[in-house]
């Protein structure tokens, strides 16, 4: 057998035992042992609970009725709270599940309903959020380092752009710019461990909130933030995100894509547009590209006119509750009547069979 003349100089082997010490840093600081002392948000669980929530729904439907429907939602934050048993009033027998995530754009809706269709979950309606955030270079953060496999970017490797590649890629190597290592946070954590074992209750609860909940997760409590409060966050909101708003041709792609993806599979689409806090969702409205949004979805509707459209603006003046947490989102305890809406508009509009 040669011998590799390279492999004997010990000058090689430094850099090779750099790179592998450096590895084992990675794999040590973000693992599951060390995280409770760096995190900071909870956004991981979020998506990574989805793969739990197919099983789920995969198990559900493979014993269902024949003459069961099954709805989905699609969305980001605003979706959470939909009422699980408002819908089992209001239309019996639907089986409903979230596929949402924390500021989710269009790609990482098109990579959940591809993973649900590669199963054979049936699948007759999807609520997808249509609102300008999803259509962001900037709500693609979260799943490039969270969600995303390899099959997805290479099926579509000449649509997503070279920053997303490379964010993509140095998640798959380096698990520490997933999971940062914040070494203030775990000096203070390790000082005061009641902090962490706040940190894991919250962790639970959302998982098991999300089991319960089919991936929603719900509050009912009926936050009333005042109305002071939330007009000056609609400024400071308005000013930080939107003054200079600017749309993704990528994740323009993807709804397009999405669209394509549920007409062939005879998914009907609802394109639903969330409620906002009245002195925000005025500001959003009257911005520039907020118009252009709209002239996308017209587009979108004449490509696709087998699309349904709800924009909960317009029953603004039937909203009996209208408590917010922030200017973006609808107090929990309110969501009982978005999801009679909703329910209403798919059996007037979307063949949703009427059951009084």
């Amino acid at each position: 057998m040669k011998r590799i003349p390279l492999l004997y100089r010990k000058i090689l082997w430094i850099p090779i035992g750099i790179a592998a010490l450096l590895l084992v840093w990675d794999r040590i600081l973000s693992s599951e042992k060390v995280r409770p002392y760096t995190e900071t948000g909870a956004e991981y669980y979020f998506y990574n609970m989805k793969d739990k929530v197919l099983s789920a729904m995969k198990k559900e439907t493979d014993s269902k009725k024949e003459d069961q429907k099954v709805l989905t939602f699609f969305g980001t934050s605003h979706m959470g709270e939909f009422s699980l048993v408002e819908f089992e009033k209001e239309s019996p027998g639907l089986i409903v599940y979230n596929l949402s995530g924390p500021s989710a754009p269009y790609s990482f809706h098109n990579f959940t309903l591809e993973k649900l269709l590669s199963r054979k979950i049936p699948l007759d309606y999807a609520i997808l959020e249509y609102y300008p955030d999803s259509g962001t270079d900037f709500a693609n953060r979260y799943p490039l380092r969270y969600s995303y496999d390899f099959p997805f970017f290479l099926r579509y490797w000449n649509i997503f752009s070279t920053n997303e590649w490379d964010s993509f890629l140095k998640a798959k190597v380096f698990h520490t710019s997933v999971f940062p290592p914040r070494f203030k946070e775990a000096f203070s954590r390790i000082n005061n461990p009641l902090e962490v074992m706040q940190l894991m209750y919250v962790r639970d609860i959302l998982i098991n909130e999300s089991d319960k909940f089919k991936g929603g997760i719900p509050n009912g409590l009926l936050a009333n933030t005042p109305e002071d409060k939330l007009g000056s966050e609609s400024d400071r909101i308005f000013n930080e995100s939107y003054k200079n708003f600017k749309s993704s041709k990528v994740q323009e792609y993807f709804l397009r894509n999405f669209l394509k993806t549920a007409r062939e599979n005879h998914i009907k689409v609802v394109l639903w547009t969330p409620l906002l806090y009245s002195t925000f969702s005025e500001k959003v409205r009257s911005a520039p590209f907020f118009q252009e949004w709209i002239d996308l979805r017209n587009k979108l509707i004449q490509e696709y006119p087998e699309t349904l459209v709800l924009d909960m603006e317009e029953y603004r003046s039937r909203m009996k509750c209208q408590k917010f947490i922030d200017p973006h989102h609808l107090s929990g305890g309110c969501y009982a009547e978005p999801t009679r809406f909703l329910v209403e508009f798919l059996q007037e509009k979307g063949n949703l069979p009427k059951v009084r």
